[in-house]
């Protein structure tokens, strides 16, 4: 995808783009592109909107071109240095960037007519800049329109005519109002599943649902003019509550993702049903079947794949939620408000608190948009403004731990760790439990020498047992077993230790019990076939456990292959090309050389893998060659796997 902005510079404070405008400008153009992941994005430089965009572009890791008039340094004096120095110190800190580039348009002055050149070279260099799809399933590459405008205004209007220029091309344009302050956008609170989540209506398949939220219902509110927010459903704390409630009361905006059929979302959509008679949209992946009781409401179906959702789906189910946002509402769109007429708005009592949620819905808001955009230093800022900004014990913590999931969602496991720690500690009931398992997963990838690891993997697996007698039938509790006791035992092997197989026991335990709890779950399904075939060939489990692990082929293969498998579902492949190397090393008959299915899979499962799924695909061919397995057949299969990069590995 690439994307093109352009929009207003700043004005006097009684103008179309104030002074006091331009933070919450700088936070949904950094929302957006964290959301729409671009590579690539186009516009101009000139202080105001094409800094800012430049910037939060830049922040999330994307290039930026930046086209301007023929001399540079005239540009800066009519169209950056003008509105104060402030702008053109981040003209030149922002061009000083490796991932920027300033190109001077041939022939461009700086006057109207050259930069209506500059405007009209952006759209032409971004549209020759697109990429033709290089293999007959890839999608033809998108290009969005981000306008900063608060409509077509007197005389020339270089704004509005980059932007319709691309909508007579067809392109997607978003539009955001600079004028807009954050206090006055109306809300529009989202109910929605969270994270990686087993999908009951899709065969328990895992579908990653924040990917709806950050390329569609982020940019569709944002450019419907709306401030978007979400409520973390598992902080379960009392306030957290109370604010949720009031946000599904006073939202100008309410709306439901369908997808999973959470109970959550649908309890929440009932309690908005009965207390507002419009202004509530749903939305549902086109796979979803709603209950009953919602046949007759109109229901915005969207088009994406379980794990990700692809440029092509994402500028298409933004049109959708475009077209149904601005589409005028007749009547009510509740079901109970449709029978009964004549009901009364609820209004919920003012509370005290009311400020104290502001507070805590802005730190939630920031943890989203720090997480989105990988900054991890300013998640650990943010958790030290919670811990001196006198919240409660309880919401302290509640907002710590968000911090401390982000953190390791990003591959900042110390970091993690250490918020985790204490927060993990306190919980006694165990009854926290994402977090509960974020803690184990840092212990599991805590560094030291090798005894000092022992003890933190027999320290996870302690945790991970507790929690599993608390909340049993959880295969992502079982598979983090299963990774404690399979580290501990090659950590027990390097060290000679004699009861190196009691830890390969407990490993093929756990994750037989996660196959069990979640048959759909691949990942028990795949490490339970590895670790039985590597304990029957080489550590006394015989013909008997190579026997299971024959059996389990057929299993794991299905599980993987329920769906249709796109170029980008690296795991997939992965285990796909597992399944084939497990398969072959179990042939008696085996040649000494990789299979060919293996080989392939893996390339594609590299192809589109980060380097945390390098290191972990790597390490299981690596940890396959430690117990035995034929060199001539998985060196191979290590060298279509390339090493991360430094420090971006798990």
């Amino acid at each position: 995808m690439i994307v093109v902005f352009t929009g207003r510079r700043p004005s006097g404070p009684d103008g179309v783009f104030p002074a006091a405008a331009v933070d919450w400008l700088e936070e949904r153009l950094k929302l957006l592109f964290a959301g729409l992941r671009p590579r690539l994005v186009v516009g101009s430089a000139a202080a105001g909107t094409d800094l800012l965009a430049a910037g939060a572009a830049l922040s999330a890791g994307i290039r930026a071109d930046l086209l301007v008039t023929e001399d540079p340094e005239e540009f800066v004096s009519a169209s950056v240095a003008d509105k104060g120095p402030q702008w053109e110190e981040r003209f030149r800190t922002l061009t000083a960037q490796t991932r920027a580039a300033l190109i001077p348009v041939p022939g461009a002055k700086a006057d109207d007519d050259g930069f209506r050149a500059v405007n009209q070279a952006i759209l032409r260099h971004a549209c020759d800049s697109l990429r033709d799809p290089v293999r007959a399933a890839d999608e033809p590459e998108e290009l969005v329109v981000v306008a900063v405008t608060e409509g077509r205004r007197e005389g020339e209007d270089h704004t509005e005519s980059l932007a319709r220029s691309a909508q007579a091309l067809n392109h997607l344009v978003l539009r955001l109002n600079p004028s807009q302050s954050r206090s006055a956008a109306p809300t529009a609170f989202v109910a929605m599943p969270y994270g990686g989540k087993a999908d009951s209506t899709r065969e328990l398949k895992r579908f990653e649902a924040d990917e709806s939220w950050h390329r569609v219902l982020v940019p569709a509110l944002l450019d419907g003019g709306y401030r978007p927010i979400r409520t973390d459903l598992e902080a379960g704390l009392k306030s957290i509550d109370a604010r949720m409630l009031h946000s599904i009361n006073s939202a100008s905006l309410f709306v439901a993702d369908l997808a999973t059929l959470n109970p959550n979302v649908l309890w929440e959509l009932g309690v908005r049903h009965a207390w507002r008679p419009s202004a509530t949209l749903l939305m549902a992946p086109h796979w979803v079947t709603p209950p009953f009781d919602l046949g007759h409401s109109t229901i915005q179906r969207y088009e994406r794949g379980m794990k990700r959702v692809s440029d092509r789906q994402a500028v298409a189910a933004i049109r959708k939620l475009k077209d149904a946002l601005s589409a005028t509402q007749t009547g009510p769109d509740s079901p109970v408000w449709a029978v009964f007429p004549t009901l009364e708005p609820v209004q919920l009592p003012p509370d005290a608190d009311m400020e104290l949620f502001a507070r805590l819905t802005r730190y939630s808001e920031e943890i989203s948009l720090a997480a989105a955009l990988r900054d991890s230093g300013k998640l650990l800022d943010l958790a030290d403004q919670v811990r001196e900004d006198g919240l409660s014990d309880s919401n302290c913590r509640t907002q710590l731990e968000q911090i401390g999931l982000a953190l390791v969602t990003l591959g900042e496991f110390d970091e993690g760790r250490k918020l985790l720690a204490p927060l993990a500690a306190a919980d006694v009931s165990f009854g926290r439990v994402r977090m509960q398992q974020a803690y184990a997963f840092t212990l599991i990838h805590r560094d030291g020498t090798p005894e000092e690891r022992l003890t933190y993997l027999k320290d996870a697996e302690r945790r991970l047992l507790v929690l599993d007698h608390r909340h049993p039938g959880s295969s992502e509790t079982w598979g983090l077993l299963g990774s404690a006791a399979k580290r501990a035992f090659e950590l027990a092997l390097r060290l000679g230790a004699e009861n190196a197989s009691l830890h390969l026991n407990r490993a093929i335990e756990a994750y037989r019990s996660g196959m069990a709890a979640d048959p759909g779950d691949h990942y028990p399904g795949i490490n339970a076939l590895a670790l039985l075939r590597v304990r029957g060939q080489y550590f006394g489990g015989g013909q008997a456990d190579v026997a299971l692990a024959e059996s389990l082929l057929p299993v794991v293969r299905f599980a993987v292959e329920r769906r249709p498998i796109g170029p980008h579902d690296t795991w997939e492949h992965a285990t796909l090309a597992e399944l084939a190397l497990h398969q072959h090393l179990l042939d008696k008959g085996m040649a000494p050389v990789p299979p060919v299915a293996a080989l392939r899979h893996y390339t594609l499962a590299a192809h589109s893998a980060d380097g945390a799924e390098l290191s972990s695909m790597r390490r299981q061919l690596e940890f396959l060659l430690a117990v035995g397995d034929p060199p001539e057949v998985l060196e191979p299969l290590l060298a279509a796997i390339p090493a991360p990069a430094e420090g971006n590995t798990l």
